[in-house]
């Protein structure tokens, strides 16, 4: 992996930090305000999952083709490319209010975001030396969670009818152009091409893919139904707005607690007990009415968030035991895409429940994910451990197939792949 000729200064990093935090925070607010604005316009909960589909559907598609356009023009002027289409296309929404420009809009938004995260990453990879590349990505997963759960809370009080929302939004992503211009790095990056194997993946961990899978199709679905689900309940904006931003919030904290006690255990066990702690708080939703004290619902919305997104690097992790040193890029690329690919369906497939149930449909739709989920997770615990080394785990955003090529390995310290060896806690 290529770095800049020179040692990197610790503040090397901060540029894009900063463009990746301007953007998370547009992204927090836009995210958080779309639901809203579509029921706004009279639209219903299908109209929703639609536009959130094609997003996802957009991301899946840049994950896998934006290299190509990185390679073709270069880092900075794709970055650019990327940050000015998600800003202008962003404001033609207050002009064009019809699902299916919202959905054309938003599938380009999802492929420049994945693009935009490609380069991001790329860049951290050649300016970080390896010793300091734990600590680094765990930065940036605290800034990225952090900006987009504060864009999440300055959402409270705009009007998700109005036109200030699709400025701000624009205007933040179009601020993250900012800080990267200030990047240097001094050789040419390498991109690893993308493919999607998702069946590869699946043959190396079954229970790995699926946890990916199952984290796209509740926890990623649910940034689209949460603030639905408090349209039902009653409540305004501002109570919706602080309820999915305790999700996100208890989605970024809860991981590294969670995720130190799965290096301590077997971690299909742990899947286990916490698919039944994800089942029980479905169970608890489906008992809230409007009578629920709401400091109870942000203590549900947290632990919700927290425990519905474990599944993602729990998978990873798990999976990474199974594979051999110089696959890990490939099969956690391929369990990112997984995760997409769980996250393109579900919005549609939830959706069409609320339409026509409600919105607390969406936590029957989650318990039906997690009955296979929880099958597959108990046939594989009934098979025998086998012994040897474990991958640590690591609390890997969903962002890009980048972030692998530079996230820290114990079995790689300079970088460079080693043979082949069976890894692994037991059954995949």
């Amino acid at each position: 992996m290529s770095t800049a000729a020179a040692p990197p200064s610790p503040w090397s990093i901060a540029s894009p930090l900063a463009g990746g935090a301007l953007h998370a925070a547009g992204s927090g607010l836009f995210h958080t305000l779309l639901p809203l604005r579509l029921i706004a316009a009279g639209e219903g909960a299908d109209a929703v999952g639609l536009v959130v589909m094609a997003e996802g559907a957009g991301f899946l598609l840049g994950c896998l083709g934006s290299v190509r356009l990185v390679r073709s023009v270069g880092e900075v002027r794709a970055y650019a490319a990327f940050a000015a289409a998600s800003a202008v296309l962003i404001l033609t929404l207050g002009f064009e209010p019809r699902v299916a420009v919202f959905m054309a809009i938003q599938a380009v938004t999802g492929f420049a975001n994945a693009g935009q995260s490609v380069i991001i990453e790329s860049w951290l990879n050649a300016l970080v030396s390896n010793e300091r590349r734990g600590r680094v990505l765990t930065l940036y997963v605290l800034v990225l969670g952090l900006f987009y759960g504060l864009g999440q809370l300055a959402a409270r009080t705009i009007d998700p009818s109005g036109d200030a929302m699709l400025m701000i939004a624009a205007g933040l992503y179009a601020a993250a152009l900012v800080p990267v211009t200030a990047v240097r790095v001094d050789e040419p990056l390498h991109h690893a091409p993308v493919g999607f194997r998702l069946l590869a993946a699946a043959r190396t961990s079954p229970l790995g893919t699926f946890a990916c899978l199952a984290t796209g199709l509740i926890s990623s679905t649910f940034s689209s139904i949460g603030p639905l689900y408090g349209l039902h309940l009653g409540f305004a904006q501002d109570r919706i707005v602080l309820l999915m931003a305790a999700t996100q919030l208890g989605a970024l904290f809860l991981q590294f607690p969670l995720g130190a006690l799965s290096d301590r255990c077997d971690r299909r066990r742990m899947m286990i007990w916490l698919i039944g702690a994800l089942a029980l708080i479905c169970a608890a939703f489906l008992a809230v009415d409007g009578a629920t004290p709401f400091w109870l619902l942000i203590v549900m919305f947290s632990v919700f968030g927290g425990v519905a997104e474990i599944f993602y690097p729990l998978g990873v992790a798990h999976a990474n035991d199974r594979a051999a040193p110089a696959a890990f890029v490939s099969l956690s690329s391929n369990l990112l895409l997984t995760w997409a690919l769980g996250g393109t369906i579900g919005p549609a497939v939830a959706a069409f429940g609320v339409e026509r149930f409600g919105a607390a449909s969406f936590f029957w739709y989650a318990l039906a994910v997690l009955v296979p989920f929880a099958a597959l997770a108990l046939t594989r615990r009934l098979e025998p451990p086998v012994v040897g080394s474990r991958e640590e785990f690591v609390a890997y955003p969903q962002t890009s197939p980048a972030v692998y090529e530079w996230a820290p390995h114990k079995d790689l310290p300079a970088g460079q792949p080693t043979a082949a060896r069976p890894t692994g806690e037991g059954t995949p």
